[in-house]
């Protein structure tokens, strides 16, 4: 529906416009754990307000179905970026797992 696609177009704008205010540091390599990576409580971070009133205005249930649909958008976009440059698939996950890292720390998945 059309709200609902300017709403994911206004999702994806803002997640566009955060990653310019992030810094960018060279990718690590990735550790090796035995146990699945937890990730606790969300932390609050700029897009936490605007995050906390969507729940508010949407509801939580919505909230978490746009928020899964926006991330898979994302994913797919990194994918088609990787597969258009070459980019190994280790490298790939490594990307989507920082694009995780970073929602969090901006305050999305509050």
């Amino acid at each position: 529906s059309p709200p609902m696609n300017r709403t994911i177009c206004l999702s994806l704008g803002l997640l566009a416009l955060a990653s310019a205010f992030t810094g960018h540091m060279p990718m690590s390599r990735p550790t090796i754990r035995s146990s699945p990576l937890m990730m606790g409580k969300a932390k609050d971070g700029p897009f936490t307000p605007a995050v906390l009133a969507a729940k508010v205005v949407l509801g939580e249930q919505r909230l978490l179905k746009w928020r899964g649909k926006a991330i898979s958008i994302h994913s797919q976009a990194i994918n088609a970026f990787c597969l258009d440059y070459g980019v190994s698939k280790k490298m790939n996950q490594a990307l989507i797992k920082k694009a995780k890292f970073v929602g969090a720390d901006l305050g999305f998945l509050s």
